[in-house]
């Protein structure tokens, strides 16, 4: 394509990706009240405090901006491959239709993991250390802000096996390689974890930081089949290409 027509097809997706968001934020707006409720129930009756007058409005509009990210991101992410598809070959286009697919699953797997057994172990702790010295107020735009942005993060998270399979099916990287790495991907789950982890406390850092290298490596063993299904259809494509010359 031309520049002018890839900046055209880049406008396209980008609005479309827009308006899902909108009707999806719009629509967690309009059933704001159990959304809010939904996600206070780790609190456990704890009161949550306002600072500012137009604090409750601008908490539960964020809320739902958030909420209507995850109900779009199936949405936004077939429109980030459908943006970079025809710039693929054949076989690269069909391991990314799969990719963008899992993609979506493991977003919300992560979303869903976090939600039902990280923020209920770390939130307690959080709310109740040095308890014997703190009385802790729960601020309503720092409280939502945490549980969403957290749960965000972990869905970003749990999207590293599928980028690491796909760049493996079309040969980018290899099992080897991803093994070699292993301290590079420890470094980068420390300083991913930093800047997705909303509160930046070591807790939470930790709790983000060990699925990422658990998921690292499943995604090197991963990637050891995916290679092995590699191999016969690049001989097979080795051996056409041979016979058509000789």
């Amino acid at each position: 394509m031309p520049l002018v027509e890839h900046l055209e097809e880049l406008r396209k997706r980008i609005v479309i990706s827009i308006v899902a968001l909108g009707a999806s934020a719009t629509l967690c707006f309009i059933f704001k009240g159990y959304l809010l409720e939904f996600l206070v129930a780790p609190l456990h009756g704890k009161q949550l405090i306002t600072l500012a007058p137009t604090e409750s409005f601008m908490t539960a509009f964020k809320v739902s901006l958030y909420a209507g990210f995850l109900l779009a991101s199936p949405v936004i992410i077939y429109e980030i491959w459908a943006f970079v598809a025809p710039g693929l070959k054949a076989n690269e286009k069909r391991v990314t239709i799969l990719a963008a697919f899992f993609s979506s699953l493991l977003f919300l797997g992560g979303v869903a993991f976090c939600w039902w057994f990280v923020v209920p172990r770390a939130l307690p702790f959080l709310l109740n250390y040095q308890s014997d010295y703190f009385h802790p107020q729960v601020q309503a735009s720092k409280y939502f802000s945490f549980i969403t942005l957290f749960l965000l993060g972990f869905g970003i998270i749990f999207e590293l096996p599928a980028l690491l399979l796909t760049l493996a099916r079309v040969g980018f990287v290899n099992s080897k390689q991803l093994a070699k790495n292993r301290r590079y991907a420890i470094l980068a789950a420390a300083v991913i974890s930093a800047a997705l982890t909303p509160s930046q406390d070591a807790v939470s850092m930790l709790a983000m930081a060990v699925p990422f290298i658990f998921l690292y490596e499943i995604s090197i063993h991963l990637s050891r089949l995916v290679q092995k299904k590699r191999r016969p259809s690049a001989d097979v494509v080795d051996g056409n290409a041979k016979g058509e010359t000789a």
